[in-house]
């Protein structure tokens, strides 16, 4: 009996009431957050400065003028998620502590960084916005402006996928003014790429991203070139719309990655041969065996000699009937390999008695190829010396061995 009860005061003492996990949980959510997570409002109206979030008449500690970017001071960290939709807010301020009610003014979340640029809009029509960011009626046609400040459309702890600023802007007519926009040429001097890239088909080409194609230029025809830039755009939960800045004879212009690709296909290597491919194969989309591909719904290729034009890994591009295509010589000899010496000797294999020493870290394959292969037919080893009895060199230069093993014969690198 005493036995019993000791273990029932155990299990009180080790498993928590709710109502210590409810203490817990508040104890948790009124933890303030670090000051460097607070973020900043940028207040576009005077605001009174109270001291506390009562807000009463005769709390008001003074004032702080339009057009400051004020940090808010830490809060429960509970309720960062919720600070959008806070209407009094604590700042800091020269006074120290101060409470703002958000009611009394206009504002926007973000800090306002002052710059001075030139944009070039393109829009057909730009909206301008007046001191409190509320629509004019007016807009811009495409030309150049002057901007001395702006700030991100983003507000802090939301879900947000765009690169759109606010820009405060001089006018001659109507002072300053905010606009909104994400299409203009400034905003596309794009990011350096590693590498070449592959144009999968004929594309046209564009002044700037997102403008409508040369109709008077001629179109890019499939190839593997350098681009200048890369500009990426993200925009919800659709696709990424992806750009290449190239060199073309009538000066830079932009091309649009085919959404095939992704983010993009870089890093390629240019080159310029002739590769034998002794077996049938398939054409790929992209550079993975692991996509679904439209090109293997055309058929087995039969086994030929093809021009390839990039490469990257132990993949390869080539243009056929004006299309970029994807081949895995490796891949597809390996894949073909049964066992049987007499066969295989045809796509290369050769007798071998080579000594291999093998770490904790090889692996062996039922094929020698890596990538698309079950993990549950991947054997591992412990640090042994084994004697190979054939060896392959794949199209790329790899020599794999082929061992026999207890589970029957396996392929392996050193």
């Amino acid at each position: 009996m005493n036995k019993w009860l000791m273990l029932l005061l155990a299990a009180a003492v080790a498993f928590p009431t709710g109502s210590q996990i409810a203490r817990a949980d508040q104890k948790a959510a009124a933890q303030l957050a670090e000051p460097s997570v607070m973020p900043y409002i940028t207040l576009l109206d005077d605001f009174k400065l109270y001291a506390s979030d009562k807000t009463k008449p005769d709390e008001v500690l003074g004032s702080i003028g339009a057009y400051q970017s004020v940090k808010l001071s830490p809060i429960e960290s509970g309720r960062l998620l919720y600070i959008t939709s806070m209407d009094k807010v604590p700042v800091e301020t020269w006074l120290g502590k101060a409470w703002i009610n958000l009611k009394e003014g206009a504002y926007k979340y973000g800090r306002l960084q002052k710059q001075e640029q030139t944009l070039n809009l393109l829009e057909p029509q730009t909206p301008l916005y007046d001191s409190r960011m509320k629509l004019t009626g007016y807009s811009l046609a495409p030309q150049q402006v002057q901007a001395i400040a702006f700030i991100d459309a983003c507000d802090p702890f939301t879900p947000c996928r765009t690169s759109a600023k606010w820009h405060l802007i001089r006018t001659s007519w109507l002072g300053e003014q905010w606009i909104f926009s994400e299409h203009y040429a400034e905003n596309y001097a794009g990011q350096p790429v590693e590498g070449m890239v592959p144009v999968a088909r004929e594309s046209e080409v564009y002044s700037q991203p997102f403008e409508k194609p040369l109709a008077d230029e001629p179109k890019l025809a499939p190839q593997v070139l350098k681009p200048v830039a890369k500009y990426t755009r993200q925009s919800g939960m659709v696709p990424p719309s992806v750009w290449y800045q190239i060199e073309t004879p009538h000066g830079l212009r932009w091309i649009h990655c085919v959404s095939e690709y992704g983010l993009g296909i870089e890093g390629l290597e240019q080159v310029d041969l002739g590769l034998d491919i002794p077996v049938p194969f398939y054409y790929y989309q992209t550079p993975s065996a692991f996509s679904s591909d439209p090109y293997k719904a055309a058929g087995e290729q039969p086994a030929r000699t093809v021009q390839v034009i990039g490469k990257k890994g132990q993949w390869y591009f080539m243009v056929s009937e004006g299309t970029g295509k994807w081949i895995n010589p490796s891949m597809e000899i390996a894949s073909r390999l049964t066992g049987d010496f007499e066969q295989d000797a045809k796509l290369g294999v050769r007798l071998s008695n080579e000594r291999l020493e093998l770490t904790g870290s090889s692996i062996g394959f039922d094929i020698p190829y890596v990538e698309n292969q079950p993990a549950e037919k991947l054997l591992a080893f412990t640090p042994q010396t084994v004697t190979a009895s054939r060896v392959w060199n794949s199209p790329d230069g790899e020599s794999w061995y082929y061992i026999h093993t207890w589970q029957g014969a396996k392929w392996v690198r050193p």
